[in-house]
């Protein structure tokens, strides 16, 4: 089954776009040692509002544009459109999140499977979605883009409708949320181990994240099994 780590994040936020990069590096150190299970947080659940308020003395969306670009710099092996937040600016990250619920819903089941050993349909929608808005500024809110993603994936669409249409998907996203208000969830990205004991929040560097994963990939094999608990 492997170490569970539990990944929160929104997908229209840059700094689980950045992130990655760190997912990636984990499933290569680790492998099967872990288990990430994805889970999503509602930072942008009305992206409009939220960056009407917070933007409203600070340029608008032209400041949110730049800004964008300036984050950028810090992590260029990610790809930013020049008028991110500026075309097509999605309304929610919820309609993005209650898809890909529907889609991990169809693969639990084992309805759809991944033709890519290294990465399940739920990791490569995922992705789709982040690519869609931070590189392509697609309205990835919409259904009809979505489910664009999903013709790309192979995934039939009538299996995915009927998750959105009967209240499933929905139902695990709002699972989801009340996860992240029991998990004191405090924003994207967050990585939870130890069975909620571990939080790490924010830009986490890798080599702090790994160093974590070990440990806990160190006690579990019990090679750690005489030391204290605070060692």
């Amino acid at each position: 089954m492997g170490l569970a780590i539990e990944y929160y994040s929104d997908v229209l936020c840059i700094w689980g776009y950045s992130a990655k990069i760190k997912i990636d590096e984990m499933k290569k150190e680790f492998s099967d040692q872990i288990a990430i299970n994805y889970r999503y947080t509602p930072l942008f659940v009305d992206m409009h509002a939220m960056l009407e308020k917070n933007w409203a003395d600070k340029g608008g969306l032209q400041g949110y544009n730049k800004m964008m670009h300036k984050l950028n710099a810090m992590f260029p092996y990610v790809e930013i459109h020049p008028e991110i937040g500026l075309k097509n600016l999605p309304r929610s990250s919820a309609s993005c999140h209650q898809f890909l619920k529907a889609i991990g819903l169809l693969e639990q089941r084992g309805e759809i499977t991944s033709d890519d050993a290294e990465n399940t349909l739920l990791e490569q929608m995922d992705w789709l979605i982040r690519l869609g808005f931070f590189r392509d500024v697609q309205d990835v809110a919409k259904q009809s883009v979505l489910m664009s993603y999903a013709e790309q994936l192979k995934i039939p669409a009538a299996s995915v409708e009927a998750l959105l249409v009967n209240g499933e998907a929905m139902a695990a996203l709002a699972s989801c949320t009340t996860d992240n208000k029991q998990a004191l969830i405090e924003g994207s990205p967050t990585f939870v181990l130890n069975e909620g004991r571990q939080k790490l929040y924010g830009n986490v560097a890798y080599r702090i994240i790994a160093a974590n994963i070990r440990a806990l990939l160190e006690k579990t094999a019990g090679s750690d099994k005489d030391k204290p608990v605070w060692y």
